[in-house]
């Protein structure tokens, strides 16, 4: 039906407003409709806090019973977490229809908060948008199921498609408004990760500024075969702000200079890899293992062809400036591959972001734009 295909395009639009703050949990939107009239809507809103569905309800401008409720993903019904399960609560407020937009992939509730709310004599339907449900939660999807973070790939370049200066020296590319825009994103992830090369050119700190802080813990992460990072850098002095991590080859992590880094508070694990290029695929499962489901590689060209070849992109951010480099020497950016699909483009200042979507990914479900995009160019309720 047309209506419960608006109502559930409502209840996606409120979820995304839970961007960043409701990790690792799904983002979940829930609204409530009575008499072909909204009554009540919520989001999840926070890790820990209450769920979309009793935000909803407790919004409602009147008694929701015998009205019908459109949420974005199932309603939970298991108890160990930290909140009282959903599905319950839509039954005890007397509704006569659940419109779900997609299943949990949660094992423990896959198919039995629709069931438990069958049960009670009310009717289910579903999925709907389920395409669209499940691009929402496509981070949820690739850390429950896939055993990985969902990896965003971002980089600034110039007119001429350079991403950096003559022989890779550092150079402001994007304006302000981008920098900003850059830092939110950041501000949303749980891991900020680079290759040597950005580390031992840029000396960077990789952590959020100017912005509000909605991720409890950033990890920085280091990708360095043969761990030249030095001991000096700000990574490895600024531990106590926010947590470092590199990767390097085995037999670096045993030298002297892993000693030194690892007497500083940063992590240095050896890792395999073949022709002296770790593996992303064990390096990703790990950071899955450390609870980092949004993970943000800004990549120079080579870490970010690796990311290309190995599929393990989701999502692409590319930021285009005027500016002209115009130096033989400078790096150019790595090339797009051609299926990437284009979801949306919004001007920053003179800069241009475009956002696309990897039609490979296993996490990829629909031409949707992200919540960080979404929630950038102000398109939120």
């Amino acid at each position: 039906m047309i209506a419960d295909e608006a109502y559930l395009q409502r209840a996606i639009d409120l979820a995304m407003q839970g961007r960043g703050s409701v990790e690792p949990n799904p983002l979940v939107g829930c609204v409530i409709v009575k008499n072909d009239q909204v009554i009540g809507q919520g989001y999840h809103q926070r890790f820990g806090q209450t769920h979309a569905e009793p935000n909803a309800l407790a919004s409602c401008t009147q008694d929701p019973r015998g009205g019908t409720a459109y949420v974005t993903l199932e309603p939970c019904c298991h108890h160990n977490k930290k909140t009282p399960p959903c599905a319950p609560r839509l039954i005890e407020a007397g509704l006569k229809r659940v419109v779900i937009g997609c299943m949990d992939p949660n094992p423990a509730v896959n198919g039995r908060g629709a069931a438990l709310l069958r049960s009670a004599g009310i009717q289910v339907d579903a999925p709907v948008l389920e395409n669209e449900c499940r691009q929402l939660i496509a981070p949820f999807i690739a850390f429950m199921v896939h055993q990985r973070p969902y990896v965003t790939l971002k980089w600034a370049q110039s007119a001429d498609g350079k991403v950096a200066g003559a022989g890779g020296r550092a150079v402001q590319i994007s304006d302000e408004k981008s920098w900003q825009a850059v830092h939110r994103l950041r501000a949303r992830c749980d891991g900020i990760m680079i290759g040597s090369g950005t580390a031992l050119g840029d000396d960077p700190l990789l952590t959020p500024r100017r912005v509000k802080r909605l991720r409890p813990r950033l990890l920085r992460i280091v990708l360095d075969s043969h761990l030249r990072l030095s001991p000096s850098c700000r990574l490895a002095s600024t531990v106590d702000m926010d947590p470092t991590l590199v990767f390097c080859q085995p037999d670096a992590a045993e030298s002297d200079q892993a000693r030194q880094l690892r007497h500083l508070g940063v992590e240095v694990i050896g890792t395999e890899g073949g022709d002296g290029q770790l593996s992303l695929g064990p390096i990703l499962t790990q950071l899955r293992q450390r609870n980092v489901m949004h993970l943000l590689v800004e990549p120079g060209p080579t870490l970010a062809r690796g990311f290309f070849s190995s599929g393990l992109v989701d999502r692409l951010w590319t930021i285009h400036s005027p500016m002209v480099i115009d130096e033989p020497d400078a790096p150019t950016a790595a090339a797009i591959p051609e299926d990437f699909a284009l979801t949306g483009q919004i001007m920053l200042g003179d800069d241009q972001l475009c956002e696309r979507l990897n039609p490979a990914s296993p996490v990829f479900f629909s031409r949707q734009q992200s919540a960080d995009f979404v929630l950038l160019s102000g398109q939120h309720p």
